[in-house]
C-alpha cells in the first residue's frame, strides 16, 4: 500500500512538472473585418444675421431693473458697433472693448434674442465715467433680447434693465 501511494505521488509529481515545462501556444489576436468609414456631416447652423442692427449706435439711457433710469454724466459719449460678422466693439465711455454676438433669429416677449460676450476691454481707470462703464457692461453683457425701431435701438437683459441707443 505504501508501494502504491509513493508510485501515485511520484507519478503526480511528474504529471505536474511535465505540465509546467511545456509552453502555453500564442493566439494570435483575429483580425478584425475591414469597416467602411461613412463620414457624416452634421450642417453647421446658418448664423443669423439683421441688417437694421448693424452699424454704430450711441447710448442715449439706461433703465435699469425695476424701471429706475440711469444718469450718467452728460460728457460720456458712449457707443456699439456691430458688424456682420458677429463682432462687437465700442467705447463705453473710459475705456474701448469687444465681444462677439449671436443672434437667435427667435422672437421673445422683449424682442429677438442676442447673446452678447464674454466682453473685454482696456484697462484705464477713470473715476468720473467707472460706475457708469461697469453698469453699462454688465448689463450689455446680459443681453436676451434687441429691437431696432428706425433709427432706435433697444437692449434688453433678463432683469429687463435696457440700453436705448440713437444712430
Amino acid at each position: 500500500m505504501k508501494v502504491i501511494t509513493a508510485c501515485s505521488i511520484a507519478c503526480l509529481v511528474l504529471v505536474v512538472m511535465i505540465a509546467g515545462c511545456t509552453s502555453v501556444p500564442s493566439v494570435q489576436p483575429a483580425t478584425p473585418a475591414p469597416t467602411s468609414s461613412v463620414i457624416v456631416s452634421t450642417p453647421s447652423p446658418t448664423p443669423v444675421s439683421d441688417p437694421t442692427l448693424q452699424g454704430t449706435w450711441n447710448l442715449k439711457s439706461m433703465v435699469l431693473q425695476g424701471g429706475s433710469a440711469f444718469t450718467f454724466p452728460t460728457n460720456v459719449q458712449i457707443t456699439a458697433t456691430f458688424d456682420n460678422q458677429g463682432n462687437l466693439g465700442g467705447y463705453a465711455g473710459c475705456n474701448n472693448y469687444n465681444a462677439k454676438y449671436t443672434l437667435s433669429g427667435q422672437q421673445l416677449y422683449t424682442g429677438m434674442g442676442i447673446s452678447i460676450g464674454p466682453i473685454t476691454s482696456t484697462q484705464k481707470y477713470c473715476a468720473d465715467t467707472s460706475d457708469t462703464e461697469t453698469t453699462y457692461l454688465q448689463v450689455l453683457q446680459t443681453a436676451k433680447t434687441y429691437t431696432v425701431n428706425g433709427d432706435g435701438l433697444t437692449i434688453t437683459n433678463n432683469l429687463n434693465s435696457m440700453l436705448v441707443y440713437k444712430r
